[in-house]
């Protein structure tokens, strides 16, 4: 009877030692891989809707606008061979964002924009060239996002913005950008790269309808291949001010 309560003892204190280490080296791998399963699974926001102009100072305006997206689902991205980089799945998702801006000085913006992929982007825009009523206008811009405010998913963007405007009734953009996309739980260090930019137009008068075509290139150092990411928007941009 003691030879067995011994090796009862033994046994139990043996499988509490496992489960302890397994848990220990274990769990922050498995929490590791989920996060990198979050980073590869929901993309940027990527519209674009805005030209080279600020609004001006004490003026706004809201752009609401319906999007197709090409998201990359990177789950199965590593599953791919190696020597096979054309080859990279992805997903088609329609959004619907809502973004605002708001002159804080006659040539810096402030401006946010949320969707329906729960991507919330908080940014400024300064206009170095030009103004409210040049035919042409340049502008630099910075925006910071996140996905679903609490996942711990982030993007840094780095937009420059042009356009042409050759009446008050339409205007066209150009606006490349680089966004760096990365996740609080395994650090900026490990992330993803979007290189690209929108391009489109506005027409109308107080209130404008708009088109909007982006194109990116997203890769990772860790991963094999990159992968193109389109997305097309229709959108209106409803003007807040009485003129």
């Amino acid at each position: 009877m003691v030879a067995a309560m011994k090796e009862s003892y033994i046994r139990r204190n043996f499988l509490n030692n496992f489960i302890g280490q397994l848990m220990k080296n274990t769990l922050p791998h498995i929490i590791g891989l989920l996060a990198i399963a979050v980073l590869f699974s929901n993309c940027a926001s990527l519209t674009g809707f805005q030209d080279g102009r600020t609004a001006g100072k004490d003026r706004g305006d809201l752009t609401a606008s319906l999007n197709v997206s090409q998201s990359p689902d990177f789950n199965d991205w590593a599953d791919q061979d190696d020597t096979v980089q054309s080859f990279i799945p992805d997903l088609f998702l329609p959004n619907i964002e809502i973004g605002g801006r708001y002159g804080i000085a006659e040539n810096l913006d402030i401006n946010i924009k949320v969707n329906t992929y729960l991507n919330l982007n908080l940014g400024a825009k300064y206009q170095f060239f030009g103004d409210r009523e040049s035919p042409t206008a340049l502008a630099v811009g910075l925006e910071v996002g996140t996905f679903g405010l609490v996942s711990g998913l982030w993007n840094v963007q780095v937009p420059l913005f042009f356009s042409v405007h050759p009446s008050e009734r339409f205007s066209w953009y150009l606006s490349p950008r680089y966004i760096y996309q990365f996740t609080a739980y395994t650090g900026a260090g490990v992330g993803l790269n979007y290189l690209g930019g929108n391009t489109g137009f506005f027409f109308g008068d107080r209130h404008k309808f708009g088109l909007d075509i982006g194109y990116y290139n997203v890769g990772n150092r860790t991963l094999n291949g990159s992968t193109g990411l389109v997305q097309v928007g229709i959108g209106v941009r409803f003007s807040l001010n009485k003129d």
